[in-house]
């Protein structure tokens, strides 16, 4: 199935580096008319066309829609379960930043979603656009170191269980918290400093890290995505694929059932290869683009892939329950708990009519 999933990936990203190639052999044409430098400018017809798209003015917001109204009780639920119904241990201590993450994202989400909506066209300002985007970035880097925390965690545990096991302590586990989230913030704070509003004449509208105009000054952005690539994603893929194929190896010699660990161990491969590469692969080839007249076309295909991005943050919660034994048990308490009351209730409001129907047979006529 795993195996399934990355050759259709790598198809997926194919066909997009296949796209871009035939978009160079086109004959150029200026893609951009400015006005004011960056901030007013026409768009060629066909980015107009990809603006207006039901694509990115309603399938895109109807699935983050969806990932929002999943993601938001799910995680919350998490953090509540992990804070007061479960064991505090070192590890737990990840899985409540990975959710807490997720729940940063699922702030800024909202404002994605009315974007959308109104045509991608930004009417919060500025300020919130920065903050958008940088919730944006900074939950899918977060929940990539965390994943890898949680992959080195659990490698440390199946294959170094005794030789390793001062490294999955509380001191550890907070300072890799902390390192994680101070990484992230410098990484995707940066969006905060920049301007990333593009007001358009033709169409009327602005967007928010959508669509560049050709400026200059803004060359440090092809480094800096190259640089995000190799650290927020290539070296955490490289090191889960490192950890996980030790465990599995593991895993093999042992007579015992580990189920919830492949399970767990699918749903994090899972992750990155659908929700993750396709989105930093035409990252990295939409900001490395030098042919301008190709840059926002590509991008077209990017936004479509940044949306997989959300669906970590419905994904996570399903690591959560495989991978904590107490997460399993208060999740099924609570079920069951649910249904022991809606039976009660059903119980109890079937003899109230019996009750009442006792009554009205022994009520004596007038």
């Amino acid at each position: 199935m795993t195996t399934r999933i990355l050759i259709t990936s790598i198809l997926f990203v194919s066909m997009f580096i296949l796209c871009t190639e035939c978009c160079r052999k086109v004959k150029k044409q200026p893609r951009v008319l400015l006005l004011d430098n960056c901030n007013a400018s026409f768009l060629e017809p066909n980015i107009k066309i990809h603006l207006a798209s039901p694509i990115t003015t309603l399938y895109i917001p109807i699935f983050y829609s969806v990932v929002f109204f999943l993601g938001l009780p799910a995680n919350g639920v998490a953090i509540w379960v992990f804070v007061f119904k479960t064991k505090k241990m070192p590890s737990t201590l990840l899985l409540i930043n990975l959710a807490a993450a997720d729940l940063v994202f699922m702030m800024a989400l909202p404002f994605k979603i009315i974007y959308h909506f109104f045509g991608n066209n930004w009417i919060f300002g500025e300020i919130f656009c920065r903050i958008t985007t940088s919730g944006f970035y900074g939950n899918m880097y977060c929940s990539v170191f965390f994943l890898m925390a949680i992959s080195i965690d659990r490698y440390i545990a199946l294959v170094h269980p005794f030789s390793c096991k001062a490294l999955r302590g509380w001191m550890t586990s907070i300072i890799v918290c902390t390192v994680t989230w101070l990484i992230v913030a410098s990484g995707s704070f940066i969006f905060a400093f920049f301007p990333q509003t593009k007001t358009f004449t033709d169409p009327n509208i602005t967007t928010c890290h959508d669509i560049w105009a050709m400026c200059s000054g803004y060359e440090w952005y092809n480094y800096y995505f190259l640089g995000l690539f190799g650290i927020g994603f290539t070296t955490p893929l490289l090191i889960i694929l490192f950890c996980y194929i030790r465990v599995i190896m593991v895993l093999i010699r042992s007579k015992d059932s580990h189920r919830n660990v492949i399970r767990v161990i699918f749903l994090v491969l899972f992750t990155f290869i659908v929700c993750f590469t396709p989105s930093n692969i035409l990252l990295l080839l939409h900001y490395l683009e030098y042919e301008w007249e190709c840059h926002n076309q590509l991008y077209l295909w990017y936004t479509l892939a940044l949306s997989l991005t959300s669906l970590n943050s419905c994904i996570n919660p399903f690591i959560y329950f495989y991978m904590s034994q107490d997460f399993r048990s208060a999740v099924k308490n609570a079920l069951c708990g649910l249904k022991e009351g809606n039976s009660e209730s059903s119980r109890t409001t079937k003899r109230s009519k019996i009750a009442n129907s006792s009554e009205n047979e022994h009520k004596p006529s007038e």
